[in-house]
């Protein structure tokens, strides 16, 4: 039987209107990457093109009205648009361009990125292009998403607190645009985003993650809204999706370059594809302390093997054994194969230690344990309470983590293969050591 599936009936199609960054962090290249991680399909109409690269803009050409129209009509007259987005306009002329063409073809969600100044600090919208922004694009967007600076531009006023940027959306709001985001990301105390509908507030909590690596964050961020909405979303559930990820973007951004990295568009696709090897090196960990029959040293069914996908955002993230791993005397055993989104408190405890330990596996805590930790020099760190871990570093492949009152220790590494080795030392050398 040969199944005639229509493919393109579950990927929602979404344009980008923008200019195209040669360094790929920023632009076209980053609105491409958004929308496709988040399963549509892109299309483009470049507005410019520009030589730039982590450090900033060098230099930027306006592509020509008569080629940016026929890159609509060549789109916009054979593949259905679901959404569409806009970026770097550079010109009051390609400004209305653009809003004619919206209107023309009737583009049902427009998210308006007012793309004004580069990560660098090079202008990317000229003066006379803010008046078209105003009167032109905003009455046709259905989300516009200005920073701070931005927004300050487009009301000339000041933004300084939340009620600030209610009032600034409130402003911006009665130029046409049915959703506005001001995003908080330049705040000094947090990275809340404000969203206003026309009547209601709903404030986007945030937190501010340190890191220079913020190359693109406005074009992601934008992007990922009008994939949202393409997908079915409302403006709200949209802006909120978009917001976890441009979040988890910078979170694990790229350190390139010698200036601003880009962000990290491929997180959960990433994950996604590490999962099956993930689960399996857990397996072959278990199956090492299984063979050297080290069950005398685990605590039956609170031990476990955890070990995190490359990029961890919360404990489903971790693969561990449903159940923890059981023993009889030497013996070990589970009681259901690895997986991940489990519900064990090493992978509670896997959140709080530092990110470079992607491993851990909790054992029995015994003064003949320690003790032989110190023997093999293997680093051992003290807390009062597994909260403090968050704020700890460490330098060395493996430690040893002993927590004041806590049953178990827990050896984290890097790989599962590598601590398990561990165990199956400390096993060996605690029969040397009651003998």
């Amino acid at each position: 039987m040969t199944w005639n599936m229509d493919t393109a009936s579950y990927i929602n199609n979404v344009l980008t209107i923008a200019g195209s960054d040669s360094g790929g962090g920023a632009g076209i290249q980053a609105d491409l990457k958004t929308i496709t991680a988040l399963g549509n399909y892109g299309m483009t109409v470049i507005t410019a093109i520009t030589a730039q690269n982590t450090l900033g803009v060098s230099d930027y050409m306006p592509v020509p009205l008569d080629m940016i129209q026929k890159q609509f009509d060549a789109v916009a007259s054979d593949i259905p648009i679901h959404a569409a987005k806009t970026g770097m306009l550079a010109s009051s002329e390609i400004v209305a361009l653009v809003a004619s063409n919206i209107k023309k073809y009737s583009i049902p969600y427009t998210v308006v990125d007012p793309v004004m100044v580069a990560k660098g600090g090079s202008t990317l919208l000229s003066h006379d292009a803010i008046s078209a922004v105003i009167n032109l694009l905003l009455p046709v967007a259905h989300v516009v998403t200005p920073n701070l600076h931005e927004a300050e531009v487009l009301t000339g006023l000041t933004i300084q607190t939340i009620d600030d940027m209610k009032k600034v959306a409130k402003q911006i709001h009665s130029s046409g645009a049915r959703y506005v985001v001001i995003k908080g990301g330049h705040l000094n105390d947090s990275a809340d985003d404000v969203i206003y509908d026309g009547n209601d507030y709903t404030i986007l909590p945030g937190t501010k993650i340190n890191t220079q690596n913020t190359h693109g964050t406005g074009c992601t961020f934008s992007a990922a809204i009008a994939a949202y909405l393409a997908n079915g979303y409302n403006a709200i559930e949209a802006i909120a999706k978009a917001k976890a990820f441009i979040t988890k973007a910078i979170q694990f951004s790229l350190a390139l370059g010698k200036g601003h990295g880009p962000t990290n568009h491929l997180v959960d696709i990433v994950n996604y594809n590490y999962k099956e090897q993930v689960i399996h090196e857990v397996e072959q960990a278990f199956s090492v302390i299984q063979a050297a029959q080290c069950g005398d040293i685990l605590v039956s069914g609170s031990s476990n093997i955890a070990y995190a996908l490359p990029y961890p955002i919360n404990k489903t993230d971790f693969a561990l054994f449903p159940g923890g791993i059981i023993t009889h005397q030497d013996s070990v055993f589970k009681i259901k194969d690895a997986a991940c989104n489990v519900e064990h408190p090493l992978a509670d405890m896997m959140q709080k230690i530092k990110s470079n330990y992607r491993t851990a596996i909790s054992i029995k805590n015994s003064d003949a344990i320690r003790a032989i930790a110190h023997a093999m020099d293997l680093p051992v760190i003290h807390v009062t309470a597994p909260d403090e871990l968050m704020n700890t570093g460490f330098d060395k492949p493996q430690i040893m983590i002993v927590v004041d009152d806590d049953p178990l220790l827990y050896i984290a590494g890097q790989n599962p293969s590598d601590v398990a080795q561990i165990v199956v030392s400390i096993k060996r050398r605690l029969h040397e050591y009651t003998s």
